[in-house]
């Protein structure tokens, strides 16, 4: 269900994206410090690198969840890749699947807390087309993947929506 104007409330709290059309939550209450590392399950770091693996040579993506309160990563969500002219080098999260998994959380203490993708046979930084999609205090996680074997994973913080996306460290945790 679309929303009709940016800066308008659902009954959730959520908020309008301007760019989407559609609810989105509203950026998180507790925004990372620029000097926070951004922490990350093992599991979950594992399986988005796989998750780069086996999409090679095709960019994939996915939900990053984890406890807002802790903003500790625990898992990794996969989602579809439906960008259908140029998958090798753009993303494109389904908002009826991002939707779902939303609704999947609202009875727990978790939440969506980023986005993440691949670049394949690229650097794991953000290009301009991810910074100009990216929304405030939301984590995105880049892996690189070179040749179909995973290499650098890397967190960044978008500071406002749009960006800029700044670096933070990526702590893997037990």
């Amino acid at each position: 269900m679309g929303c009709a104007q940016a800066g308008e409330l659902d009954p959730r709290g959520r908020g309008c994206d301007r760019l989407s059309g559609l609810w989105r939550p509203l950026p998180l209450d507790r925004p990372l410090r620029p000097s926070a590392a951004v922490k990350i399950r093992q599991r979950a770091f594992d399986s988005i690198r796989a998750h780069g693996a086996k999409g090679f040579p095709h960019e994939i993506c996915g939900l990053l969840i984890g406890d807002p309160a802790e903003m500790l990563i625990t898992e990794a969500r996969p989602v579809r890749n439906i960008e259908t002219q140029n998958p090798e080098v753009r993303y494109l999260i389904d908002d009826k699947e991002d939707m779902r998994i939303r609704k999947s959380l609202y009875k727990t203490d978790l939440d969506v807390l980023g986005y993440y993708h691949s670049h394949p046979n690229h650097p794991a930084a953000p290009s301009v087309f991810d910074t100009e999609r990216s929304w405030e205090s939301y984590v995105y996680v880049i892996v690189s993947v070179r040749d179909g074997k995973p290499a650098d994973m890397n967190a960044f913080v978008a500071q406002r929506d749009r960006g800029p996306m700044l670096p933070e460290p990526l702590e893997v945790v037990g």
